[in-house]
């Protein structure tokens, strides 16, 4: 099944690059960036952002964007999102919903937390969202004439993309799904030595992404960033970034008590639906928690069913805290530590939704359950 689903998407994928009424589009999650060069022979955890740009502009894409950028707006509706179930004390613990796995194991054995689901979308379905809506309005083109491509790390996204309620255009807001095996399957395919290129910046629309964004690809990076645009929502003037980062490591649950101006907040993460069910069942047995995310792959993203696999465990374990290295080695020499402080990211909200939360931007960066 595998097999099949690998050659429907990259001959799909192919065949929108041949057709010539079609702009096609494409963004590249964090994670895949510090695994592609797996697929060469290369250092595991090397951060290759640009190039994958170049990799991917020889194939044909006309414009590679940055996950990052998705990754920022998601956190700045879903920190905001957070803060008014704070507030209000409503659905509490927020959960978080950028794993589609996690949320279809929720659904399906845990229904009565649905609503505890933050309805804030995922980076790929955001990407998806604005390129046929703001980024077509930009062009002035037809988002049917918009082929939306995410380079993900992860066989789930495939079906995210396919969710009720998920979608704003007449179509599919993300067009085709590529994994990191895939991508390089097609590199090879086409002699395309990934070693050897040299670097492209990503294309500047949606270019630029936070630390914060960067993170995204391990367990612990959506809650992370979430907390640091939150403090800055409640005007904590000294915010210590690492102070909030507790996703060091590969514990499969880790919790914390995070002081964020006067407010105590009980926050965990699970890696691994497993220990997701252990969470949940301590929710049911009584116990409070604020902010609980869950990443069905142990690790996060950097551990995704669509990235280079390895049988041997302990191989595979060094692999994964490689790979989250890259990320957080990024994050820290990234200057721009919250989405709230990405310029891309104050523009599109003054050009287009106002203000994190407003009804525009739920209408298109929120779904509809």
């Amino acid at each position: 099944m595998e097999i099949k689903e690998q050659e429907n998407s990259i001959n799909l994928i192919l065949q929108a690059i041949k057709n010539p009424k079609l702009r096609v589009v494409s963004a590249c999650a964090p994670s895949t960036r510090v695994a592609m060069g797996e697929m060469f022979g290369m250092e595991v955890g090397q951060n290759l952002k640009g190039k994958l740009v170049t990799a991917l502009k020889k194939i044909g894409f006309d414009d590679v964007f940055d996950l990052d950028f998705s990754a920022d707006l998601t956190v700045m509706e879903e920190a905001n999102e957070f803060a008014q179930r704070i507030l209000n004390n409503q659905n509490l613990p927020h959960m978080t919903s950028c794993c589609p796995a996690w949320v279809k194991y929720v659904e399906k054995f845990y229904p009565e937390f649905v609503n505890n689901i933050s309805t804030t979308k995922s980076p790929q379905q955001i990407f998806g969202a604005i390129i046929k809506t703001y980024y077509a309005d930009m062009l002035k083109i037809s988002p049917e004439n918009i082929f939306v491509v995410c380079v993900m790390p992860c066989l789930a996204k495939r079906l995210e993309r396919l969710k009720k309620g998920i979608n704003v255009t007449n179509g599919l807001d993300v067009d085709a799904v590529l994994t990191v095996k895939e991508l390089g399957t097609i590199l090879k395919d086409k002699n395309i030595d990934f070693a050897n290129l040299e670097d492209t910046e990503f294309d500047k629309t949606f270019g630029l992404g936070s630390g914060g964004g960067v993170i995204f690809g391990t367990s612990g990076g959506v809650l992370s960033s979430a907390l640091r645009t939150l403090s800055a929502k409640f005007n904590v003037k000294d915010i210590k970034y690492l102070d909030y980062q507790i996703n060091r490591g590969l514990d499969g649950i880790k919790e914390a008590e995070i002081k964020i101006g006067n407010r105590t907040l009980k926050v965990a993460l699970a890696s691994g639906l497993n220990n997701a069910k252990t969470i949940l069942e301590r929710i049911k047995s009584g116990e409070h928690f604020d902010f609980v995310e869950v990443m069905a792959c142990a690790g996060g993203c950097v551990n995704g069913t669509g990235m280079p696999q390895y049988p041997n465990n302990d191989i595979r374990l060094e692999i994964v805290k490689k790979r989250a290295k890259g990320l957080f080695d990024s994050d820290l020499k990234n200057q721009i530590k919250g989405a709230h402080d990405n310029e891309l990211i104050k523009n599109i909200y003054s050009n287009c939704f106002g203000e994190p939360n407003s009804e525009k931007a739920k209408q298109i960066l929120h779904i509809k359950r």
